[in-house]
């Protein structure tokens, strides 16, 4: 039998977990790169690139979301307690990554106005987790999977031609901070959400949307029968994509610019189909259009045919699989390169021996970080998968892990406040012992207890024997300078 002719009903969505898989590996080294690459070297494509695994990543949970809320007969699995378990403990380490820290210190001595506020910033896990709270809720309202496919796409559509309106300057300003990253990206009290429901809720919607139609063309039985071959399934997947990729290319210019520039009470607006925006505005909306987000998915369809297509051409080989690996293990893989990147390789005792601050290298170190950091996470991924086949040894381990983090949690970061203690000048943060710290040193006050002298900074780094390259030296410089312009 062909595979355009094989009807055997679809019992895991492969197309979706390589998705998932690559995406998980290519955002590492969108974070790689966007860390350690000198500023500037970045082509566009790669940035246009690189701003596809968040939408990939969405799309693929509301996918998954479909497939796994309504059983194969119609009807739904509980909410309680395995989703909400899960769900749950995604929200936790979301806030985690943006606490301010995993230590009593941090939370203490080390904490600042800035740092609390940053704990309620929208990330892509916060975006996700909220984003499949609502599609479970709209699920278990309308208790259909048909009906609940249909209005996922509604969601899809209705939400990026509302968000431009939410991104206008002022809109949301001064809500609750918890709520308030929901709503827009725009900076608010020092916190700019990076992935605010309008638009991003619309990639998960399209994934349940997606998922749906999977579910009711290779997941439900007619007559003992799947309704279609993954192939051809794919080949519609193929045409979907490029349907949206043509027209959201062909439109976004024109719908974001294409209008009337009228003034109103001495203030330039341009009034297009994405309504009535100055300027500034314009820019800040460019990607929460309806065309934008045609595009990023029409993009995102075509690469999962490909992933799709070759899955299921390919010869099976025996032993682990590190794509799979990173799809299924995605939240632990998330998690783990973060941190080593920025709790780790970006900690000032490391950058002061290696010299490998933001945007310290070249091409060739880039990649070689990147690839290393990928090996490392795709290891841990095999190997957390073969943990999971003993759940004694994967019980052990993760209580063992618990109490780590308690020790840590009470013993770490404070060798940091006897480091700034020591060395107030070095300090990036207003932490509220620095004046105290400088008053004990001989130094003037300042303000907020940072320095403002640049002088005064490279003295204490040479003093301290830490390695600041030329182009380290004069970013701290602008650093300081520009706290004398905002004191």
């Amino acid at each position: 039998m062909s595979l355009w002719n094989d009807l055997t009903p679809s019992k895991r969505c492969d197309w979706i977990d390589q998705l998932r898989g690559w995406a998980v590996i290519v955002m590492i080294e969108v974070h790689a790169v966007n860390v350690w690459l000198h500023a500037g070297l970045r082509p566009d494509w790669l940035n246009y690139l690189n701003g596809l695994v968040a939408p990939s990543f969405t799309m693929a949970a509301g996918y998954s979301l479909a497939i796994s809320t309504f059983r194969t007969d119609g009807t739904l699995r509980p909410f309680w307690p395995d989703t909400a378990r899960r769900l749950g403990f995604i929200l936790l380490c979301a806030y985690a990554l943006h606490a301010p820290g995993l230590t009593a210190a941090d939370w203490t001595v080390l904490n600042t106005t800035q740092k609390a506020r940053e704990l309620f910033k929208i990330d892509v896990l916060q975006c996700i987790v909220f984003s499949l709270l609502i599609l479970q809720l709209l699920a278990r309202l309308v208790r259909n999977p048909r009906i609940f496919t249909a209005l996922a796409l509604a969601i899809a559509v209705f939400v990026p031609v509302i968000a431009p309106h939410l991104w206008a300057t002022g809109v949301a300003d001064g809500m609750w901070l918890p709520i308030r990253g929901l709503f827009n990206g725009n900076a608010d009290r020092g916190v700019q959400a990076l992935f605010p429901l309008f638009p991003w809720i619309a990639f998960p919607a399209f994934g349940a949307f997606l998922g749906g139609l999977y579910r009711h063309f290779r997941v439900e039985v007619a007559d003992g029968k799947a309704r279609w071959s993954e192939a051809r399934f794919l080949a519609g997947l193929a045409v979907v994509g490029a349907f949206l990729l043509t027209w959201g290319a062909s439109a976004q210019h024109a719908w974001l610019w294409g209008g009337t520039w009228l003034q109103e009470n001495g203030v330039w607006l341009l009034h297009s189909r994405s309504g009535a925006f100055t300027y500034s505005e314009l820019g800040a909306i460019s990607n929460t259009t309806l065309p934008s987000v045609a595009a990023r998915l029409g993009w995102i369809l075509l690469g999962g045919t490909v992933m799709g297509a070759v899955d299921l051409l390919r010869p099976r080989w025996k032993g682990p699989n590190p794509i799979d690996a990173a799809s299924r293990e995605s939240l632990l893989l998330y998690m783990l390169h973060l941190n080593l990147i920025f709790s780790v390789l970006l900690a000032p005792a490391v950058i002061a021996l290696t010299g490998w601050g933001w945007g310290s290298l070249g091409w060739t170190g880039t990649l070689l970080m990147t690839a290393t950091l990928i090996a490392l996470t795709l290891t841990a991924g095999v190997w957390w998968q073969k943990v999971r086949k003993s759940p004694d040894l994967m019980r052990r381990l993760q209580h063992r892990a618990v109490a780590v983090l308690g020790v840590w949690f009470v013993l770490g970061g404070w060798w940091t406040f006897r480091h700034f203690l020591q060395s107030p000048e070095l300090a990036k943060e207003p932490y509220g012992f620095l004046n105290a710290a400088r008053a004990r040193k001989g130094l003037p006050p300042t303000p907020d207890g940072l320095c403002r002298d640049p002088e005064e900074y490279f003295r204490e780094a040479e003093r301290r024997k830490l390695h600041l390259s030329p182009r380290a030296k004069a970013a701290v410089a602008r650093q300081i300078l520009a706290r004398q312009e905002h004191p």
